[in-house]
């Protein structure tokens, strides 16, 4: 994971999730930014996210919403995912997705789990 710029920025809304974090961020692609949009943990998961190598936004609004936003208009990359920070979602999935994005396939993509 990096904190310099890079072509794509994983948002990672966040609330109370600093038990799932480590499991979470490890799993973001070499190169790529995780974004943990904290949205008024008391968890200590700021801090967790921090020491993993995020970069961490602070959206006081509370809400899923909110924290999407605020890591929206965070980004900087030229590709932006979305991903729960709750650990129900190996970030390391997203890559075929972002491939279609990249290659021209597509310009969103959508998906959910089962």
């Amino acid at each position: 994971m990096t904190t310099t710029p890079s072509d794509v920025d994983v948002v990672l809304p966040c609330l109370n999730e600093a038990e799932a974090l480590p499991w979470v961020l490890e799993r973001i692609p070499p190169g790529w930014r995780a974004l943990v949009v904290d949205n008024g943990s008391t968890d200590g998961s700021a801090e967790v996210a921090r020491a993993w190598g995020a970069t961490v936004v602070h959206e006081p609004r509370r809400g899923f919403g909110a924290a999407c936003h605020a890591g929206l208009t965070a980004a900087t990359a030229e590709v932006v995912c979305f991903c729960d920070c709750d650990a129900s979602l190996d970030p390391g999935l997203l890559v075929p997705f972002v491939r279609e994005v990249r290659e021209g396939a597509a310009d969103l993509v959508l998906g959910r789990r089962r």
